[in-house]
């Protein structure tokens, strides 16, 4: 059973590193490393006193294969998600790097981006994103409904939101929708992609640190039919649900979960699911690692 998140957390301040952050929470928590080690091991995640030793001290810091570790760390020392997840630095990348890297048309959703506000690209990683697709009558999936948690590791005022319609659609009949959390800002489309990239904009500047919940859909009124929802993740870390909900009267044959490094990239899982009595079909990922996870169909 998860343990109830304390109100207090250790004084630091949003600019402290990991290593000033995870030592405060030790020992707020008065836990010894082995014992730390132990309740980690208890979860199925293997971290010898060594590596934690030299996490609080700085010398070295979490890579993305230990976010799952660092997730649970978070709950064990009783701090918010995503509290110590936020302050581990990125990786070492080249300058020229290009956003979206993970899917095909980067370079148009990087155009896009232009548009809109490069700066706040990266400023916010999600902590957890529950997310509906809706199929019609037509094969076509008409609704996306997002609810998404983050967490600022620089300050934002901003989340990006980008979406790509299936082959040969009208970016025009795309629409980004802000339900609660946020408000609609400016929306860039590019017909040739059939993609759009939208803002959602939030209440307030998020600090270092500070989460904010938001909820949105986005519409297609295109009206195509669709064989795969797939979700990118630049960053991983994601606790990540994502449920397909199809019309009664047109249900696919099989169904699919589906993990790739990148959209054009082999499958690194393809595993065949089983539809619910009301047509419904989910996968569940703790914390997604860089890539999409998605959800395939076969009509015929």
């Amino acid at each position: 059973m998860m343990k109830s998140v304390q109100a207090s957390v250790p004084a630091v301040t949003p600019e402290a590193s990991f290593a000033d952050a995870l030592r405060q929470a030790i020992a707020r928590r008065g836990l010894a490393l082995n014992r730390i080690r132990t309740h980690l091991a208890d979860r199925g995640l293997h971290v010898g006193v060594a590596t934690l030793s030299t996490w609080q001290s700085g010398r070295r810091v979490p890579r993305e294969d230990s976010l799952a570790t660092v997730t649970a760390l978070e709950e064990l020392l009783e701090v918010p998600p995503g509290w110590l997840t936020v302050r581990i630095p990125p990786p070492r990348t080249e300058p020229d790097t290009q956003p979206y890297a993970v899917v095909d048309y980067a370079e148009t959703l990087t155009r896009l981006l232009d548009r809109l506000r490069r700066d706040a690209h990266g400023r916010l990683r999600n902590v957890t994103v529950l997310e509906e697709v809706q199929v019609g009558a037509e094969r076509n999936a008409q609704t996306r409904r997002v609810c998404q948690s983050v967490v600022a590791v620089q300050p934002v005022d901003r989340l990006i939101i980008a979406h790509q319609g299936e082959p040969g659609c009208d970016a025009e009949r795309l629409a980004l929708r802000a339900l609660s959390g946020c408000r609609t800002g400016r929306i860039a489309r590019s017909p040739e992609a059939g993609a759009l990239l939208g803002e959602l904009l939030l209440d307030r500047v998020l600090a270092v640190g500070e989460t904010a919940v938001v909820r949105y859909e986005i519409d297609d009124r295109n009206g195509l039919p669709a064989t795969d929802y797939q979700r990118f993740s630049e960053w991983g870390g994601t606790h990540y649900v994502l449920e397909v909900q199809f019309d009664r009267s047109a249900l696919p044959v099989r169904v699919y979960e589906i993990r790739r490094g990148h959209t054009l990239g082999p499958n690194l899982v393809h595993r065949e699911l089983m539809l619910t009595p009301d047509a419904r079909v989910h996968v569940i990922e703790p914390s997604a690692a860089p890539g999409t996870v998605g959800i395939a169909w076969e009509w015929d």
